[in-house]
């Protein structure tokens, strides 16, 4: 049985406890945009820049002069599971409490901060990771359909994405840090089933709290998933969710056989779909080779 640890920080998120950690890889014209809409309802900010070209860097730069907002510029892309825990160990030497997550092409919505700390207050205290609904621009619909929005603020949830994910430190420091050797895919599902394998609940918010895309808007053909992942994205896609399926298929086997089932869709989409159909399908292939070898770290194409 996993051991039981407790969560020693009851204090609800506030404005001054909680900072937002923000991952950036060459982002676009509207980042500094989408910054201030954050910096509106969490003044402090964390950016983890993984080795963006110059120009991007001196945008990031200029934002950055705020006392609010620490920089941290990586000389290489250290993949996503570093360059959270990267954010996390910052918030914890800064002081903060929590850490809310979010991707450098999210769209905050003005309320997400406000409703995320009043899901926290509604669960008496006892929730340390909370995720936000969202839009998804894909899609076009809403995440997750909650039973009744007007009866529930939140319901659980097996795993979220990393964008929108309300965390307290003291989780952070009972299970450990996110997986550096994931580089890039399923970090988030990894640490949100880790969290429950040490039975801490995970929640999601029944409010639309954010605008997301996932893959290329509008790149969705039909009831397959093409979302146009390059071939080393499809790799990793592969290689991290047969991990983690090896991990947690025992403790989580409804999840894992959709996990399985979304592996097949996910070829049947290249194959059918999808362009650079070659070299997708195979550096697919090769990432189920290399999870079931527990072949780990970044890919030596990336």
């Amino acid at each position: 049985m996993s051991k039981q640890y407790n969560i020693i920080d009851t204090h609800p998120p506030t404005r001054e406890n909680t900072c937002a950690a923000i991952i950036t890889y060459f982002p676009d014209d509207g980042i500094i945009s989408r910054l201030r809409r954050i910096q509106k309802q969490i003044p402090s900010l964390i950016i983890i820049d993984n080795a963006s070209n110059k120009n991007c860097i001196s945008v990031l730069k200029d934002f950055s002069t705020s006392p609010k907002v620490e920089l941290l510029l990586n000389n290489e892309n250290e993949g996503i599971g570093k360059a959270l825990n990267q954010a996390a160990y910052l918030a914890q030497e800064s002081g903060f409490s929590w850490v809310l997550t979010l991707d450098q092409d999210t769209i905050v919505q003005e309320h997400m901060f406000s409703e995320l700390s009043a899901i926290y207050k509604s669960s008496n205290y006892s929730l340390p990771l909370i995720g936000s609904n969202y839009w998804d621009e894909t899609r076009n619909r809403q995440f997750i359909e909650c039973p009744s929005q007007a009866d529930h603020f939140f319901i659980e949830q097996r795993t979220l994405i990393t964008s929108g994910t309300l965390m307290n430190m003291d989780l952070f420091k009972a299970i450990g840090s996110f997986r550096e050797d994931y580089f890039i895919d399923s970090v988030d599902h990894e640490y949100c089933l880790r969290t429950r394998a040490n039975n801490f609940p995970v929640v999601i918010s029944c409010k639309s709290l954010m605008s997301h895309s996932i893959g290329l808007s509008g790149s969705r053909k039909s009831r397959f998933q093409s979302f146009e992942h390059p071939p080393i994205r499809k790799y990793y896609i592969a290689r991290n969710t047969m991990v983690t399926l090896k991990n947690y298929f025992s403790r989580e086997p409804a999840w894992a056989m959709r996990q399985l089932l979304r592996l097949v869709f996910e070829l049947a989409s290249i194959i059918l779909f999808e362009q650079d159909k070659k070299n997708k399908s195979y550096a697919f292939l090769c990432g189920i080779r290399d999870g079931v070898r527990n072949k780990m770290g970044r890919c030596k194409w990336a």
